[in-house]
């Protein structure tokens, strides 16, 4: 006779043999494991180590206070040679001190996370379990009052986790927070798509291929002799500190680990000297090599890629880059002619993709109520329209919109010896310097907002997409 079943709530099958004729001894139920009907979702998913980076409550105000003692001028003297200043090296001196002031102030932890971790359980209920375990395994008197102080903790912590959880649906202006709570909810877990480098090659492979379209550029890019009397850019510490302070200390940072939080969170403090930066930048038409270098990021398109193709490139970039490129770019929009093509949705104040069809929606609407009417629409879209560009002959057509010479060698710079890697998990590819500025797509670019360069999409667009 052979029984099978979960004996006891056991999560155990067990066999038991009983047989006439046996033996005595063996007459005896024997029970035979055969396997396991049940394991714990513990087991089945080991914990994970995670190393996150902890701001205390007092980082902020420490980085304030030594970014306002700072002598931001000694960088500045310590790069200059004559009436030359090396904007390479007072950068990279600003931006290291920086980083090196936000490692001292941070706390870079280990968190072993579980697949059957709870939202409400925080710091302050496992420092009762603790507490707890403690007072068991020691005997101690005070195992019931710990006790006590535990269930009450976890009561406490299950209230302010559905505060919490509430307060996402108090602003509805607030659509991230929304969707947040929406999440929660309903209990889904987006699954980030992320490359598998099953190929040690991949990187390089991956690289070559975002700057393929160096092969097409064989005009190389010569600099515009400017005026001695034109008169230079210049930016003020204000429109710098504006800028600093609408960052969205969300998004990542680039390849110099300055953080949007920290350009945020100390933009008085650290307005002067960013302005200064930007300011030699323009009067010299260069930019440092820190803010031209881009860490691409490739995110698959679809679950299985089977091609290089498969893979949309994200560049991470310079915050303060960004910051810099939105100062020019308004620069450079004010310099416009107004007589731009209303029919232009691209790249303008108050206009989207919606006003695009709504209006393309109402011309062919009102053109087909009259009798024996039809109409043709013809949509074409330019294979890597904007990875083509010639940085040449864009910054002669900017000279004829009337930019300044010396913002468009700032831009012919912007696009050209630009370094870049790409990085799949651990593994990082070699350094490419590219010609062009072949990479468009940014974290913040990725994430629903249009795609293009700041600076120069608006000079492009105006001068080579005029549809009537």
């Amino acid at each position: 006779m052979l029984v099978m079943g979960d004996f006891f709530g056991t999560g155990i099958i067990v066999a038991d043999f009983k047989q006439d004729g046996m033996t005595a001894w063996a007459k005896e139920r024997l029970k035979i494991l055969v396997k396991p009907a049940y394991r714990a979702k513990v087991q089945r998913e080991p914990a994970e180590k995670k190393s996150t980076t902890v701001w205390p409550q007092d980082a902020l105000p420490a980085l304030q206070d030594c970014f306002d003692c700072t002598q931001w001028s000694i960088f500045r003297e310590a790069a200059t040679s004559g009436d030359f200043i090396d904007l390479q090296e007072y950068t990279e001196a600003v931006v290291g001190f920086i980083s090196k002031c936000v490692d001292d102030v941070t706390e870079v932890k280990t968190v072993k996370t579980r697949a059957t971790r709870k939202p409400w359980l925080t710091g302050e209920v496992c420092s009762l379990l603790k507490t707890r375990d403690f007072a068991f395994k020691a005997g101690d008197a005070a195992y019931r009052e710990a006790r006590n102080n535990l269930k009450k903790g976890i009561r406490e912590a299950k209230r302010q986790y559905g505060r919490n959880l509430e307060k996402n649906f108090e602003d509805t202006r607030d659509i991230r927070r929304l969707w947040q709570g929406f999440q929660t909810v309903t209990g889904y877990k987006h699954t980030a798509k992320t490359a598998q480098c099953n190929n040690p090659s991949l990187p390089d492979d991956l690289n070559r291929f975002y700057s393929r379209f160096e092969d097409t550029n064989i005009r190389r890019a010569q600099r515009l002799t400017p005026a001695s009397t034109e008169q230079v850019l210049q930016l003020s510490a204000e429109c710098v500190r504006r800028t600093f302070s609408r960052i969205n200390p969300r998004k990542a940072s680039g390849p110099d680990n300055v953080l949007g939080r920290v350009l945020k969170s100390c933009a008085d403090e650290l307005k002067d000297v960013f302005t200064d930066i930007f300011n030699i930048s323009l009067s010299q038409a260069v930019l440092p090599t820190c803010f031209k270098s881009a860490t691409i990021v490739p995110v698959p398109k679809n679950s299985t890629p089977h091609c290089l193709n498969d893979y949309r490139p994200v560049a991470l970039t310079s915050v303060a880059m960004k910051c810099f490129e939105r100062l020019v770019k308004d620069h450079i929009t004010s310099l416009l002619p107004a007589s731009m093509d209303h029919l232009q949705f691209a790249y303008r104040t108050n206009r989207s993709t919606e006003d695009a069809i709504s209006t393309l929606l109402h011309l062919t609407l009102t053109h087909l109520e009259d009798k024996n009417t039809y109409a043709r629409i013809l949509l074409v879209d330019f294979s890597s329209a904007f990875n083509t560009i010639l940085p040449q002959q864009l910054v002669e057509k900017m000279k004829l919109l009337g930019v300044g010479t010396n913002t468009c060698n700032w831009v012919l710079d912007f696009l050209t010896e630009r370094k870049q890697t790409v990085k799949v998990n651990s593994r990082t590819s070699n350094t490419i310097t590219t010609w062009i500025k072949v990479i468009l797509l940014t974290l913040s670019e990725y994430f629903k907002t249009p795609a293009g360069w700041i600076t120069v999409i608006p000079i492009w667009a105006e001068t080579d997409f005029q549809i009537s």
